[in-house]
């Protein structure tokens, strides 16, 4: 008696196992069919990118990681403090950013500026906390040359976080202006962050990349996306580059590397723009990092819905400019709707655009 009970229970073992096998196997496949959809939609975009003239290197697929990392701007007063015993320079803090002018200009190896300025950064007597800072060689101008602060292993793209060293006529280094994150945190565990290839394509499909431009580069790292009173929220950012026909210079663009979302300057949400029962709590909270991490969240998906609104309007618009092509030689009633119709399209977009 005791084997048949032996024997039911791994007859009902070995069924169970199956049934687990079996749904395993379908959800694998389905994920795989999935991937290989997505993949496929991918690579048409890449294409009708291409179609557009438009050049740039075969973007990574790969998901990156990342955190939504807090800062606090008590941390001003240690900087101020450190600021005061700098030599060599005249040095003052306005709105949290360092502002100095070298006594004595410093002549620039023009060819590799890193190798004139590395020593003046890694030295605490000239540059407060440089060694928390790198060269940045993509961004840097003839004009300016950029050191980007490091924050879990990734660059600041926000001058809040950079040296920004004044390069005169000449070739030499007058002085800096220099922004610090000061006690930066993760708010929480690593997330995962959106490919390259998926920020490149969402730049597109947010109509801000024009026919027969070239994309430089896409790079991840952190910009602003949050300040209140007395702290900032950070996001894992694609920074990308686009050299446009008819610009001289690089156009640069920002995309929110967890929501996809196309981040302008004037979208660092300032807590007080909301409600004023939502500033009145952020206020009385401002230390706590669940706050912080609550309205990073909440303005991140307010972004989403605004730029979800001007992705379709603007893909919208790019069809229907190519149906008008194609259906020039209709009579002038129809040539006249389309374009009161495209009018519309344009000004909503527009519109959307200004949200953001």
């Amino acid at each position: 008696m005791d084997f048949k009970r032996i024997e039911l229970i791994f007859l009902t073992a070995f069924a169970a196992l199956d049934i687990f096998l079996v749904i395993s196997f379908f959800q694998n496949n389905s994920d795989v069919h999935s991937t290989s959809q997505g993949a496929s939609h991918n690579a048409t975009i890449l294409k009708e990118m291409r179609d557009d003239s438009i050049s740039f290197s075969k973007p990574s697929n790969k998901k990156g990681q990342g955190y939504y990392i807090s800062t606090q701007t008590s941390g001003n007063k240690r900087l101020k403090e450190k600021m005061e015993s700098l030599t060599a320079q005249s040095a003052k803090m306005v709105n949290g950013e360092i502002i100095s002018t070298f006594n004595t200009p410093l002549t620039l190896n023009t060819k590799s500026p890193d190798k004139t300025l590395n020593q003046i950064v890694n030295d605490s007597n000239q540059i407060v906390n440089g060694k928390h800072y790198q060269y940045d060689a993509k961004t840097s101008t003839g004009s300016q040359i950029i050191y980007t602060q490091m924050v879990s292993g990734q660059r600041i793209f926000s001058r809040s976080g950079q040296i920004r060293f004044k390069i005169n006529s000449g070739g030499q280094v007058v002085g800096y202006t220099q922004g610090y994150l000061t006690d930066a945190n993760p708010l929480r565990e690593k997330q995962d962050t959106i490919s390259q290839e998926r920020a490149i394509i969402w730049l597109y499909q947010y109509n801000e990349v024009p026919n027969e431009s070239v994309i430089k580069w896409a790079r991840l790292g952190y910009t602003r996306l949050l300040s209140i009173q007395k702290g900032s929220v950070y996001v894992p950012t694609w920074y990308i580059a686009v050299h446009g026909k008819s610009s001289a210079t690089l156009q640069y663009y920002r995309i929110n590397a967890f929501t996809g979302v196309i981040m302008k300057y004037n979208t660092q949400v300032q807590s007080s723009s909301s409600s004023s029962s939502s500033s009145s709590t952020a206020e009385s909270s401002s230390e706590d990092d669940s706050s912080l991490l609550n309205q990073a969240v909440s303005s991140s998906k307010r972004a989403v819905e605004s730029s979800t609104q001007a992705s379709v309007q603007a893909t919208t618009r790019r069809a229907y400019s190519s149906s008008s092509t194609s259906s020039s030689s209709t009579n002038a009633v129809s040539t006249s709707s389309s374009e009161s119709t495209s009018s519309q399209v344009s000004s909503s977009s527009s519109a959307s655009y200004e949200v953001h």
